[in-house]
């Protein structure tokens, strides 16, 4: 059975990411055109998923309501809008495209196409997929106990040096840092953030990817994904009414895995750019690429590691495609957390660096 399992996954993702290349030459030939809906692999459930937590039973499409941020509007803008704003200011001031037909147009499209394998093959690429934290078990139970406080949050951070870095990197980021002075020390973090505040930033800290700052458009695309997911996920755990800490830190914990399937998707596309010489991407290919890929990436994440099912099956109606109306409460969440997320970013950023 495992063998006939393998061999039909890997037939569908092999048709899924055929799929994905003849949409995408269907919209470079209708520009100005909406995208077609594109087909995309199921990240699969592994079979080494744990069971979900006692207190967290599959959600039901609609159940929760309250849990999603306050919205003006009916529905927020679709995926693809929000990615479009922030590629747009990543890639401002980029080369031009390079024309039809020319051999810088046909090296970006054997990167694109490189990247379509790797991605639709993503779990037999294990460089990709980061590493299940060794203390997400244990901080997630810390985190959901109303009893533990800040002192025996950190003592578990304190077991993991970098894992506390990546905790005094964020509370000292723009979107989590309350004061003027710098938190230098875990135990000034746990002085000046109190528990709840620690609760907000640990699973943050504890996820946080490792990107290489090495000037490339690539780079800055990965950090600035990074940022909004962080704001995302902050706005997630804002209280809402109804909503009760485990829904709020399953919402962030949510935000957080999808921000790192984005980054996963960019990784992909700077390695398959670099090897075929391709330059930068085409700015209606990378949205193209995040938009369909990064929810499975995140899907396969959280299937390595064994995380609840009601996480999964937020992310399963993600993939799906599914309509407003039929997202459960998580995904409603992310959608607006993410849409929110991006018009404080991009309200209050400064222009993108010209690249050379």
């Amino acid at each position: 059975m495992p063998t006939l399992w393998i061999a039909l996954s890997a037939a569908v993702l092999a048709l899924a990411a055929a799929a994905w290349l003849r949409a995408r030459g269907r919209h470079d030939g209708n520009a100005g055109q909406g995208a077609s809906v594109m087909a995309a692999p199921d990240a699969g459930s592994g079979d080494d998923v744990l069971p979900a937590d006692d207190d967290e039973a599959p959600e039901t499409p609609g159940d929760d309501d309250d849990l999603a941020p306050a919205l003006d509007s009916a529905m927020p803008e679709p995926e693809r809008v929000i990615l479009q704003r922030l590629c747009a200011h990543t890639l401002a001031g980029m080369t031009a495209v390079p024309a039809a037909g020319s051999d810088g147009a046909r090296a970006a499209a054997a990167a694109e196409a490189a990247a379509v394998q790797t991605l639709a093959g993503i779990r037999a690429h294990p460089r990709y997929t980061p590493r299940r934290p060794h203390l997400l078990p244990q901080l997630s139970r810390a985190i959901n106990d109303p009893d533990a406080d800040a002192h025996s949050i950190a003592a578990i951070l304190g077991q993991d040096p970098a894992l506390a870095g990546n905790l005094l990197r964020i509370a000292n980021s723009a979107i989590y840092r309350r004061q003027g002075a710098s938190v230098e020390h875990l135990e000034r973090a746990v002085t000046m953030l109190g528990t709840e505040g620690l609760r907000q930033i640990v699973m943050a800290a504890l996820l946080q990817p490792v990107i290489s700052d090495d000037g490339s458009v690539f780079a800055r695309c990965a950090a600035l994904l990074w940022e909004h997911t962080l704001l995302s996920a902050d706005i997630a755990m804002r209280p809402a009414r109804g909503a009760r800490r485990d829904d709020l830190h399953a919402a962030q914990l949510l935000a957080l895995l999808y921000g790192l399937g984005s980054v996963m998707v960019v990784q992909v596309l700077r390695d398959c750019w670099s090897r075929n010489g391709g330059g930068g991407p085409d700015p209606e290919a990378l949205v193209s690429l995040l938009d369909t890929w990064s929810v499975r990436c995140a899907r396969a994440i959280a299937a390595e590691w064994g995380l609840s099912e009601r996480v999964q099956q937020a992310l399963a109606e993600l993939a799906g495609d599914s309509q407003w109306e039929a997202l459960g409460s998580l995904g409603r969440a992310l959608r607006i957390s993410r849409m929110q997320a991006a018009d404080e970013m991009l309200d209050m950023a400064e222009p993108a660096p010209a690249t050379a």
